[in-house]
């Protein structure tokens, strides 16, 4: 978390994502399902796709968006569990940085909440701190 507020905070330009549904974008292995199993009404259920309250949904999730970030070279882009900051230095390069990141969402078939969507601010309160850009 500290590392995250650190490295946000030196930059200028900021967009704050929020994931729809986030955890239930991200697909389970077939092959993995059968841990997910659950009884209900006599029959045997299984999730196709990470619920949330799975013991190891949040590491998971949170691996699959670094992978995407990592995968997808998103520079200056931080995931914390559904929401995502992008970042840059000049209006140009977060301009860019968000493109990438964007395009690598859409790429991944991920979609995006547009209503708690920020972008291009030079504010942002992350984790709890307020992060503003200085002239």
């Amino acid at each position: 978390m500290w590392d995250i507020v650190n490295n946000v905070a030196q930059y200028k330009w900021f967009s704050s994502l929020d994931l729809r549904s986030a955890y239930h974008q991200v697909p389970i292995l077939p092959e993995e399902r059968h841990y997910t199993a659950f009884e209900a009404k006599e029959q045997l259920y299984q999730f196709k796709r990470i619920p949330f309250g799975l013991k190891n949904a949040v590491p998971c999730f949170q691996r699959v968006f670094n992978d995407i970030i990592d995968k997808h070279d998103c520079k200056a882009t931080y995931a914390y569990l559904d929401d995502v900051t992008v970042c840059g230095r000049t209006r140009e390069e977060h301009g860019q940085n968000l493109s990438t990141f964007v395009k690598a969402g859409k790429d991944c078939n991920h979609t995006f909440n547009n209503d708690k969507c920020k972008f291009t601010k030079n504010s942002l309160t992350l984790l709890g701190f307020n992060i503003r850009m200085v002239f």
